[in-house]
């Protein structure tokens, strides 16, 4: 039988590059719109009165009640967006995406507060249009930090682990 040989491993953290924290907010996009949306949104429609298969973009436009109905949905699932980012990032350092790509969100003074947390995720989820502008930053911060990261002090990092170096030991 072959015995297993642990290697020493330690923890780093390096700041997250553009591309993965783009893709974990896809997949937060992603699993709030199949998760939260798709389910919701039927009974939402349901309730409201509206047949939502039958409505067309004039529709939505003209017709004031319809256009109310559809501006508070729209705006309940920007709340519901923010509070799903807020907590997860507060209680577990990270949304589902990022967790799925082994990234975190740290404070830079101190441990990562409540107040920095809502900071930093109003633009992705309520401010939903300044979103390409809070971005924009993140080309030439050397951090790769959005307006709202330097604005709450906090950054987003990838934890990896490595192999400690070690000499070889040969067994006469």
């Amino acid at each position: 039988m072959e015995d297993l040989i642990f290697l020493p491993t330690r923890n780093i953290r390096v700041v997250a590059d553009f591309n993965l924290r783009a893709l974990a907010y896809i997949i937060d996009l992603l699993f709030f719109f199949f998760m939260i949306i798709m389910p919701f949104s039927s009974i939402y429609y349901e309730l409201s009165g509206i047949n939502a298969e039958e409505i067309s973009i004039e529709d939505s436009i003209n017709n004031p009640k319809i256009f109310t109905i559809l501006a508070v949905g729209y705006f309940a699932c920007m709340i519901i967006f923010a509070f799903y980012l807020i907590s997860f990032e507060y209680l577990l350092n990270g949304s589902i995406g990022k967790k799925m790509l082994n990234l975190s969100v740290v404070s830079k003074s101190k441990e990562l507060s409540l107040k920095q947390v809502i900071v930093r995720n109003l633009t992705k989820s309520v401010l939903f249009n300044l979103l390409a502008f809070d971005c924009f930053l993140m080309l030439f911060d050397q951090q790769k930090r959005r307006v709202s990261d330097f604005l709450a002090n906090t950054l987003v990092v990838s934890n990896r682990k490595i192999i400690k170096k070690f000499g070889v030991v040969n067994e006469l």
